[in-house]
């Protein structure tokens, strides 16, 4: 939504739902109204008896008896490339994935990087979720054109999203444990030709995404998306601290999320080493940190970063269990992502659904597992925090109802045969809703979906221009197939032996 779009925001009254706040209190009306005015919730309570804001004559009334009414959800780690290339990814560890993923995410053009994000936007409004950060992948280097294009997509569709541009500077093969003798020659050659990309042109798109957000009236901005550490040279690095310090904005990165990324780090650690650097605070997030030490708990504490559990990701691609329960008791915060679509579907209520099981396989003591409305207020209070809005009843906040939040919410649909007869609400929230009873989405102040039909989306079009570019790329795509196979073995072998290597914390469910 730019500022032109602020019109779209209308005064709004929900009324007649089960409204679940989740605030503070947990507060629950079993038939409350919700009043929004300019985008802000401005009342919640029962039925009649919030006071309606001044603009109330004119509000306009959705009717939400027999409807659940919450926050929308809250996506902490996204792809928006991985859109275009659903149903590509089956029996793939990490390191082969990326193989993949480096080749197929290439040379997009700026349409189709807008195509693939609204084609992410109408999955995720569909399944309830209002916010994203999407870790945005354009290779073989992010441009302004690029940058624009997903903003601009976010903007139109009225999704609240936060666009971390990632970037890296060290080749692929010094960034995994692999003797790239074992290699081909024709492969080696070919790395060696690639060199290194210049750092300033990064930092340069960044300021001008910083500047593009401007028109988007708050709902859609830029935060540093440096790729893993292990990735990064130091001089990269001590350029993003430097760029923070002068513009004050977050870093979102991906972090320990494979042994065979853990065991590059030095005796410091990645973590205390960003610490170190300055480069981590209270505005960063990491995406997966599922081999982290005790230490590198330690200094993510320190800093005050939150944690982006991605479930289902970590396993498709085999890397591990995120220590989830170990990270909340350290008092970090915990937020849960998708991660790219190529991954399985951004559907959140299925994520937060396998965090919280996931979790009770890690642990025996059964009264520190996660609960139901633990789990979805821990995918909410550590969204906000992730993208630097936390809650607390001040304007500007997402992942509560409360009077000065922003008006980011969902209603959804209980009727179906999974819910009735309808129990505990938070158990049937977490456990039984797919996400397909979303029935209208309200993304700061503004209807986005109204009685299951998406308003700021031509959904069958978009859809149909997916599947054509769809289409075009497969033919490029076996051009691809003879090179990765060519490094395949080697990667193979290089997984293998380091997951069975001893030492460093354990972080696969193993079966006596």
């Amino acid at each position: 939504m730019n500022a032109d779009h602020a019109k779209d925001r209308e005064t709004l009254c929900l009324r007649g739902g089960h409204v679940l706040t989740f605030d503070d209190d947990d507060s629950v009306f079993e038939e409350g109204e919700v009043w929004i005015e300019d985008g802000v919730i401005t009342a919640v309570g029962p039925v009649g008896a919030a006071p309606p804001p001044s603009a109330a004559p004119g509000a306009r009334h959705i009717e939400a008896k027999g409807r659940i009414v919450m926050p929308g959800l809250i996506n902490g780690h996204a792809h928006s490339y991985g859109a275009l290339l659903k149903g590509t990814v089956d029996v793939k560890p990490l390191d082969i994935f990326m193989l993949h993923v480096i080749a197929a995410n290439a040379d997009r053009s700026a349409r189709e990087v807008e195509v693939s994000a609204l084609v992410d936007c109408i999955s995720m409004f569909r399944t309830g979720t209002t916010a994203v950060i999407d870790h945005f992948s354009h290779r073989p280097a992010t441009t302004s054109e690029a940058l624009g294009a997903v903003m601009a997509a976010y903007g139109e569709a009225g999704m609240r999203a936060m666009v971390a541009p990632m970037f890296s500077d060290l080749p692929y093969l010094e960034t995994v444990p692999l003797d790239a003798a074992a290699l081909p020659a024709k492969v080696r050659e070919a790395y060696a030709k690639q060199g290194r990309p210049a750092l300033a042109p990064y930092f340069q798109v960044i300021e001008e995404g910083l500047e593009m957000a401007t028109q988007y009236d708050g709902l859609v901005n830029v935060l540093l998306g440096v790729d893993g550490p292990q990735r990064c040279s130091p001089e990269l690095l001590e350029m993003t601290a430097d760029f923070q310090g002068r513009h004050g904005i977050g870093l979102h990165t991906h972090m320990l999320e494979a042994k065979t990324q853990a065991v590059m780090a030095d005796e410091v650690g990645f973590v205390r080493r960003l610490l170190e650097l300055g480069v981590i605070n209270d505005k960063s997030s990491f995406a997966h940190f599922i081999w982290c030490t005790d230490d590198d708990i330690a200094a993510a504490r320190e800093a005050g970063v939150t944690i982006i559990h991605v479930p289902g990701s970590n396993l498709m691609v085999g890397s591990g269990i995120c220590p989830v329960l170990k990270l909340r008791r350290a008092g970090l915060a915990v937020a849960v992502g998708t991660d790219g679509a190529n991954c399985s579907a951004p559907n959140m209520f299925e994520k937060l659904r396998l965090a919280c099981l996931l979790a009770r396989v890690t642990e025996p003591e059964f009264e520190d597992w996660l609960g139901a409305r633990d789990t979805l207020k821990m995918g909410l209070s550590g969204g906000a925090r992730a993208f630097g809005r936390s809650g607390g009843g001040t304007s500007g906040d997402i992942g509560v109802l409360q009077p000065g939040a922003r008006a980011d919410l969902v209603v959804l649909d209980p009727g179906s045969h999974l819910h009735r007869p309808l129990g505990d609400v938070w158990n049937h929230l977490l456990y039984y809703e797919s996400g397909a009873g979303t029935e209208a989405v309200v993304v700061d102040g503004r209807v986005v979906m109204e009685e299951g039909r998406l308003l700021t989306i031509d959904e069958e079009a978009v859809l149909a221009e997916a599947e054509e570019i769809v289409a075009r790329q497969r033919q490029g795509a076996a051009a691809t197939g003879p090179g990765i196979a060519a490094q395949y073995p080697a990667f193979h072998d290089m997984i293998v032996a380091t997951l069975k290597t001893a030492g460093g914390p354990a972080r696969f469910a193993k079966l006596d």
